[in-house]
C-alpha cells in the first residue's frame, strides 16, 4: 500500500480516458461525415425555428377598457381548415427533419461512448485482479453501510490479521494473542481499510469526468439527449413500433428515473 498504488490507479484512469477521447476525436469527430451531419442539423434547426416563428399569432393589444360582450367567433371556413392542416403538416415535417438530423449526430457520439465503457470494464477487470486482497488506502473515518461494502470489497479480514498487516505487509502474519505496536496514526478499526473498488469509483467520478470535460467532444444542443434522440427519430419510432414498444412511453419511463 502507498501513494504509488493510489497514483497508479488514478493516472491509469486518466490516461485511459484521455486516449479514448483523442482516438474519438481523430477517427470520428474530425471526419467530413461528422461535420456534414452538424451542418445538416443546423439547417434543420434554422428551418424549424423559422416555421415556428412564422406561426406565432400577432394580435394587437386591446385598448378598449369598456366591458362589452363580444360575440363568439364564426366557425372556420373550409379553406382556413385546409390551411391549418397544411401548416400543421409543415410543422410536423420540420420537426421530423430536425429529430432525424439530431439522431444522426447522436449516433456519432453513441459509438465512442459505448467503446469507452467497454474499455473501462476491461480496465476494471485487469486492475481488480491485480489488486485483489491488497489494501490501497486507509480511510480517516470508519465507513458505514453500503460505503463499508464498497471500501472492503476484495479484502479478506479475519482474526489472524492486524490492521498494520493489511496495510501492505508492514509486519509479519501474527496470531490473535500477539502484541503489536500500532504506530499508524488515526487507525482505530480494521474497517478503515480501503480496497481497490472504492478508489476506482472515486477516480471515475472525478478524474475521468474532468479529463472527458477537457478533451471530449460535447454534442450540440438538440443532439445531447443520448438515447432519447434515437427515440425521437421517425425511423427509430418505426423500429420500436415494429417491436411492440411505444417511444413516448419509453421516454416517460426514462424521464421518471431521472434520465
Amino acid at each position: 500500500m502507498g501513494t504509488t498504488d493510489i497514483f497508479r490507479i488514478i493516472s491509469t484512469v486518466a490516461i485511459t480516458q484521455a486516449i479514448c477521447d483523442l482516438l474519438a476525436q481523430r477517427f470520428v469527430f474530425s471526419k467530413e461525415k461528422y461535420r456534414h451531419t452538424l451542418t445538416t442539423l443546423e439547417r434543420a434547426r434554422t428551418k424549424r425555428d423559422k416555421v415556428l416563428s412564422s406561426t406565432i399569432p400577432t394580435t394587437p393589444p386591446n385598448t378598449n377598457t369598456t366591458t362589452t360582450t363580444t360575440p363568439p367567433p364564426p366557425p372556420p371556413s373550409r379553406s382556413a381548415t385546409k390551411a391549418l392542416e397544411k401548416l400543421t403538416k409543415k410543422i410536423q415535417r420540420t420537426e421530423d427533419d430536425f429529430n432525424e438530423a439530431a439522431a444522426n449526430v447522436s449516433k456519432f457520439h453513441t459509438g465512442p461512448n459505448v467503446l469507452t465503457s467497454l474499455v473501462f470494464i476491461i480496465l476494471y477487470r485487469v486492475l481488480s485482479s491485480e489488486y485483489t486482497g491488497t489494501m490501497v488506502a486507509i480511510l480517516p473515518f470508519q465507513p458505514w453501510g453500503l460505503v463499508k461494502r464498497l471500501t472492503l470489497r476484495g479484502l479478506v479480514l479475519d482474526g489472524e490479521f492486524d490492521v498494520v498487516k493489511l496495510m501492505g505487509g508492514l509486519v509479519e502474519r501474527v496470531g490473535a494473542g500477539s502484541n503489536i505496536n500500532l504506530s499508524v496514526p488515526r487507525v482505530f478499526c480494521v474497517t478503515q481499510g480501503c480496497g481497490f473498488l472504492f478508489l476506482y469509483i472515486l477516480s471515475n467520478m472525478s478524474v475521468k469526468f474532468l479529463v472527458h470535460k477537457l478533451l471530449g467532444r460535447k454534442p450540440p444542443d438538440g443532439a445531447d439527449k443520448g438515447v432519447l434522440n434515437l427515440m425521437d427519430d421517425p425511423q427509430g419510432k418505426k423500429i420500436l413500433h415494429s417491436l411492440g414498444m411505444d417511444a413516448d412511453e419509453l421516454k416517460e419511463v426514462k424521464t421518471s428515473f431521472g434520465g
